[in-house]
């Protein structure tokens, strides 16, 4: 379910960006007297387009967001302190805090808005490895940002 609607929300986001963009280009160059947006496109147009989005916001959930497991050797309630400090440094806040995980999401309103609310990363270590989950680039950061504090306690 939660696949389906980022489906759709991607979907709105970029009919909407797309909108915008083609408008705003209509708008700021010349073109022919009584011609119209819709006169943009070639007869049929619409279609491959209407396509492309389907497609792209079906795919992009798939590869936009990812897990990754964490190993940890059982610390994680130990490290609790420096992994939300890690959060905090990166301008996420703590959401969610259960006994087994930690949610953060983005602290600025805007870059939430940007990412549409679909910014959480969710650190469940109820079992070793521990699990991230979120958008690719938050959890492939964190992760390995994670995994150097708990290297950290074992180098010392």
């Amino acid at each position: 379910m939660k696949y389906l609607i980022r489906s759709v929300k991607y979907f709105l986001y970029i009919a909407i960006f797309f909108c915008l963009v083609v408008t705003l280009m209509f708008y700021t160059s010349s073109h022919p007297e009584g011609a119209t947006i819709l006169d943009l496109f070639k007869a049929g147009a619409w279609w491959k387009i209407l396509l492309f989005f389907v497609v792209f916001s079906g795919v992009y959930p798939l590869v936009g967001f990812s897990r990754r497991e964490i190993y940890s050797n059982g610390n994680f309630k130990e490290k609790r302190t420096e992994i939300v400090d890690l959060f905090t440094n990166a301008n996420f806040v703590l959401k969610e805090e259960t006994p087994t995980s930690l949610t953060f999401i983005l602290r600025n309103k805007f870059l939430r808005l940007i990412r549409m609310h679909e910014d959480a990363v969710v650190i469940d270590f109820s079992e070793n490895p521990a699990v991230i989950t979120g958008l690719r680039k938050d959890v492939l950061r964190f992760s390995r940002a994670i995994e150097r504090i708990m290297q950290r306690d074992n180098d010392e």
